[in-house]
């Protein structure tokens, strides 16, 4: 498995027109695949890392990172020195998110220093992860080489431009007018420290189930674990405004451009509507612990009640405080973190990500 060059070469006028010709009609499908080892499937089974480059035409064009600088080098690397038309990548939901804003970022950077705006290559989701909620909106399924194996299978002797995808919209977040973050599934607060809390378990299924299971037993019991972090699952005191109808009370939000599934897709949290303008949110308004804690099995399968509100078109949402995206979490436990402004939008841009379903 190579590992990514410590200083990639500045990208030049020559290597993007270079790259962008790879993207035009009638060009070969170039498969290039970015791998974290760290995430959970991949650390549990090395045989993923070790196997990968033998499957892909050129061996080289498979790239380990350990670190973001690592992911930088390897997107350029991979994009602009080895043309790179179809970008697979290896982990879970974080490692989608962290690659997802490199390339808008290493995007940014292109635009800033030569004036251009680069096409995004399209994007191959593999199952190296956890929860893996953003490959299987695409069809994914299985482990990361048995989708390499089908893909190149499906792929062989096509065009770029033939290459079968699916529009996926982003979510813009920006606190504070900071510079936005890309993703596809948002949580406030509650929801970023829930996900917080079930890190302590040993995250993974299993992990979730005795998150869940502790929870419903310990606010009557007053356990221990409840004692010290309960406080985390308390509503926040600020309002949230929901394209302009404002709820000065409320519990915690959703929000998502994909459909929100769990248990390799058995339950199915909320479907997110097709070729519909804005995303899609969902606002529980219970705020009574005991009751929210009864209301888990029907925010779990997407069941009714009138304490939740579905916003199937949401063009804009501002609260307040920390949140979380694609699973990674961003909290400020000081008095000025809880007050910062979060806007959430649909980003201008889509991905194209290839369909396997």
């Amino acid at each position: 498995m190579r590992r990514p060059s410590p200083n990639a070469p500045p990208p030049t006028s020559e290597r993007i027109r270079a790259y962008e010709k790879m993207l035009e009609a009638g060009a070969p499908i170039r498969l290039g695949i970015v791998s974290n080892p760290f995430s959970r499937r991949n650390a549990r089974s090395r045989v993923f890392d070790r196997l990968l480059p033998r499957l892909v035409p050129d061996s080289h064009n498979v790239v380990n990172t350990h670190s973001v600088d690592d992911l930088d080098n390897a997107l350029r690397f991979l994009l602009l020195e080895r043309g790179v038309n179809v970008l697979g990548l290896n982990g879970g939901d974080g490692t989608l998110h962290a690659a997802i804003n490199r390339l808008y970022r290493l995007r940014s950077e292109i635009e800033q220093d030569l004036g251009r705006t680069i096409p995004l290559p399209k994007l191959l989701f593999l199952n190296g992860g956890t929860l893996n909620i953003v490959s299987r909106a695409t069809g994914t399924k299985g482990n990361p080489l048995r989708t390499v194996k089908h893909f190149l299978r499906r792929s062989r002797g096509q065009t770029i431009d033939r290459l079968a995808v699916r529009e996926l919209g982003l979510l813009q977040v920006t606190v504070d007018g900071t510079a936005p973050r890309y993703g596809f599934v948002f949580g406030s607060e509650l929801v970023a420290n829930a996900l917080e809390m079930y890190g302590f378990f040993g995250e993974g299924y299993t992990g979730l189930a005795r998150l869940l299971s502790e929870v419903v037993a310990g606010y009557p019991l007053h356990t221990r674990m409840w004692q010290e972090h309960g406080w985390k699952l308390e509503p926040p005191k600020t309002p949230i405004t929901i394209d302009q109808v404002a709820f000065p009370v409320y519990c915690t939000l959703a929000a998502a451009t994909i459909d929100l599934t769990l248990l390799k897709g058995m339950l199915t949290a909320f479907r997110v509507p097709a070729n519909q303008p804005g995303f899609f949110s969902k606002l529980i308004l219970e705020t009574g612990t005991n009751k929210l804690i009864r209301l888990i099995p029907t925010l779990m399968t997407g069941g009714e009640s009138p304490m939740v509100r579905d916003f199937p078109h949401t063009q804009r949402i501002r609260l307040f405080g920390g949140y979380t995206l694609d699973g990674e979490c961003f909290l400020d436990r000081t008095s000025s973190g809880s007050q910062q402004s979060v806007l959430i939008e649909r980003a201008d841009t889509v991905l194209h990500a290839v369909r396997l379903d």
